[in-house]
């Protein structure tokens, strides 16, 4: 049992990776800032004889070496518009290309962090709406969102707990992989 958490803001040491620390303290992870890797946009080939994978980034490495071995995982994303930021959406686009290999999604654990400044429980929803939904299709087990309303840079550093919906993820966490 291993727990991979993936920062998908592109500031990699913002809210969100804060987030992802605080909620994950004292219990062993690894991190991955996509910020800090290449990937490109998924390139959907079904229409063609071209394979359904693109090689010349660094998408396959990263679900090989991480993502295939975690049986639980944490994404995190800042509020970008009402949606997930750029990089998470391009990671979660190219899982089609994995799918399309026979790769072992199903029975993984997901769990959602969300930061946002203005009402992230409501305007962030088709975040968790998208999240879910992959999930299903995967067949992975989508195990809820933890939502922490923040601005300025140190905002989730300061807060003195975690807001109730990201302490039940963390015990879900602990439980899960116990």
């Amino acid at each position: 049992m291993s727990i991979l958490f993936i920062n998908g803001s592109p500031r990699r040491q913002g809210n969100t990776a804060t987030l992802g620390d605080r909620l994950l303290t004292g219990i062993p992870h690894t991190t991955l800032s996509l910020a800090d890797y290449q990937l490109n946009f998924v390139q959907d080939q079904r229409e063609t004889k071209q394979p359904q994978r693109n090689l010349t980034d660094d998408y396959e490495q990263l679900m090989t070496t991480y993502f295939a071995p975690a049986s639980d995982i944490v994404l995190g994303t800042p509020v970008y518009w009402y949606g997930m930021t750029g990089q998470l959406k391009v990671f979660m686009d190219r899982w089609f290309d994995s799918f399309s290999h026979d790769f072992p999604f199903a029975d993984k654990r997901i769990y959602l962090l969300i930061v946002g400044a203005d009402q992230p429980e409501i305007k962030a929803t088709g975040i968790t709406q998208a999240v879910l939904n992959s999930c299903d299709w995967l067949k992975m087990n989508f195990c809820g969102t933890g939502i922490v309303t923040a601005d300025g840079p140190q905002d989730v550093a300061n807060l003195v707990t975690l807001p109730a919906n990201c302490q039940t993820l963390r015990r879900k966490i602990k439980t899960n992989t116990k």
